[in-house]
């Protein structure tokens, strides 16, 4: 082949060269080699260095862009929370945006004693229904999540007055655990027009929590699926013949035609419907899984003998989207940013839901005084995750979800699938796993921390660790054995002694340095059993520019905490401290908390 002159001037564009400033000099070399005579003008308040200046800031900017696309494809380098909200449900994790707190309250319900003064009036039995609301000193609203009947078997009963002669008991008190999670229920209606394929509904409501309930003016109820393809649900149906004296109800396959998908980001809660109509809609029933045929469209042969017995509902519109109606959206939203609640503050009775069979029979006097008289109070704290997830904190609870495919086989799997429970069942701030060596059967144990209401760490409730031990056995492998554990918490206290710069405000720039590590520090909760590293508040202080050196001897000492309003826990910090003072160990079942600002002090030294 021949090479013209032509094809030899030609110089290679070097696409390694993306700031301003490289963009700008490869430019100026390349006018001066290939023009020499055409233009000289290179000062700065030219025209030519202008024209240079934008196409290289114009070039840098599209460098800029391109760099920052390719991070956000890859969830784990984005820094952009709501592109990583999308990865994670991508990934098949819901993530839990608006925080959720879920405990048990012990409430009081009267019953009148029977005529003979002996035992409890039967006709006055009373049922605390789901839905009733009660309220914490902080403000914020928990609602009951199921029925609760007051009864001899599951309530403790004591005295609560007499007679006026006080020979006998008027009134008894029946104490009752009830299930309560944060949040009341909230309507909100949407008139929606013509036809449109998936269909998309924003609720203008930031503290959304869960969608209970989707219904259209004709009264066609909409099911939240997992994905659109999801075209069967399981539904409890009673069972007239009480069969099992064990089982109410009986789980039933049902086609949903009719449903959504919920969509979140970091103020939004969006429902998505199909793409069918109601003229698509086909009323067919659940097949037999081992009947489903294949479809062999075109040839003679299949590549796989694999079939898809979820496939039970024969739609491909992926579910019918509604038309000309009005939907009617229930949900439950918080009250307030705090939703955990300590024990002793959940205190006060909204809106009881009371119910008495045949209370048209009984004395209304009554039945006023003990609607009247019901009281509640936690005795335990409520946890939650009051704390407003980061990227970082995003990318830890939910990056291991795609790999667990749904079972948890490995360390990581179990971790995740604690951060991923459905958020009405409680949150874990921390969660960490270990296989007991010193057990026969290997056991694994799981440690969880929890979340105060003020922010700080603590011991999960009994119900958490409940929903918790549940969640795991839907998902873990058969042969292991799954223990739970509240985490020990060290709480540190950090000395550091240090020199300034000349014409510095001292006091100022403790007080200035103290808030930076405490910031640093507890931006991010520490994993469980991870280090606490001095080393790290070591960098923090040498960044500060106000900081001339650190005491090479006792510039930092970490100390432990104990004691009114820090934990019992005592950590010998000396004996765990490692040879090159680079950081404290932790034990695998703990950790470390810098609760306080003031648990930080400083000393300056000449």
């Amino acid at each position: 082949m021949t090479i013209t002159k032509r094809n030899r001037s030609i110089q290679p564009i070097d696409y390694t060269k993306t700031s301003f400033g490289e963009i700008k000099e490869e430019l100026v070399q390349y006018i001066k080699r290939h023009y020499p005579d055409t233009y000289k003008d290179f000062k700065k308040s030219s025209f030519g260095s202008m024209m240079l200046d934008l196409v290289s800031y114009v070039g840098d900017q599209l460098h800029y862009y391109s760099d920052h696309n390719a991070n956000e494809a890859i969830a784990a380098f984005t820094k952009d929370p709501e592109i990583l909200i999308q990865h994670i449900q991508a990934a098949g994790a819901d993530p839990t945006l608006n925080s959720v707190g879920v405990g048990e309250v012990e409430v009081h319900v009267l019953r009148p004693a029977d005529s003979s003064f002996i035992g409890l009036d039967k006709d006055y039995e009373a049922t605390l229904r789901a839905g009733s609301t009660y309220r914490s000193q902080g403000g914020t609203i928990y609602t009951q999540m199921r029925d609760v009947t007051f009864n001899e078997e599951n309530s403790q009963i004591v005295a609560y007055n007499t007679v006026a002669d006080g020979a006998d008991i008027e009134y008894y008190i029946l104490k009752a655990k009830v299930p309560v999670i944060s949040g009341e229920e909230k309507d909100y209606s949407v008139n929606v027009g013509n036809f449109r394929r998936f269909l998309k509904l924003e609720i203008p409501d930031p503290s959304v929590t869960e969608i209970l309930k989707v219904v259209d003016s004709e009264q066609n109820d909409y099911f939240q699926v997992d994905h659109l393809t999801q075209n069967v649900i399981y539904r409890p149906i009673l069972d007239p013949d009480n069969r099992d004296t064990m089982i109410s109800s009986i789980m039933k396959a049902s086609p949903v035609p009719r449903r959504h998908i919920v969509e979140k980001s970091l103020n939004k809660t969006h429902l998505v419907f199909g793409h069918g109509s109601d003229q698509d809609l086909k009323t067919s029933a659940v097949a037999d899984p081992s009947n489903v045929a294949l479809k062999l469209t075109g040839k003679n042969h299949i590549s796989s003998p694999t079939l898809d017995p979820s496939s039970l509902l024969s739609s491909n519109m992926l579910g019918v989207a509604p038309q000309n109606t009005t939907i009617t959206i229930t949900y439950r939203s918080n009250t307030t940013g705090n939703t955990n609640a300590a024990a002793g503050t959940v205190n006060q009775v909204v809106d009881p839901i009371l119910f008495f069979k045949n209370e048209h029979l009984l004395d209304s006097a009554k039945v006023s005084f003990i609607r009247e008289n019901i009281q509640v109070y936690n005795e335990e704290p409520i946890n939650g995750n009051i704390s407003i997830p980061n990227t970082e904190e995003l990318k830890r609870r939910y990056l291991g979800t795609y790999g667990a495919q749904g079972r948890a086989v490995t360390k990581q799997d179990y971790i995740s699938a604690a951060y991923s429970m459905p958020p009405i069942y409680g949150s874990v701030k921390r969660a960490g796993i270990y296989r007991d060596t010193n057990d026969l059967r290997r056991n694994i144990n799981m440690y969880l921390m929890a979340e105060g209401a003020d922010g700080k760490m603590q011991k999960p409730s009994i119900l958490l660790k409940q929903n918790i031990k549940t969640w795991i056995n839907s998902i873990k492998m058969i042969s292991d054995s799954v223990d739970l554990f509240d985490a020990n918490i060290i709480n540190f206290g950090i000395d550091f002694r240090l020199a300034l710069k000349n014409n510095v405000n001292q006091k100022t720039t403790i007080n200035m340095i103290k808030q930076r590590i405490f910031e640093e520090l507890t931006t991010t909760a520490p994993e469980i059993g991870e280090p606490l590293y001095i080393s790290e508040i070591i960098r923090i202080i040498q960044n500060i520019p106000e900081v001339a050196r650190i005491s090479p001897k006792d510039g930092i000492k970490i100390t432990s905490l104990v004691g009114e309003n820090y934990t019992d826990y005592y950590y010998d910090t000396r004996t765990n401290t490692a040879p090159d003072n680079s950081y404290i160990y932790i034990p695998q079942n703990s950790i470390w908390e810098i609760k306080y600002i003031d648990d930080i002090k400083g000393t300056i030294i000449g």
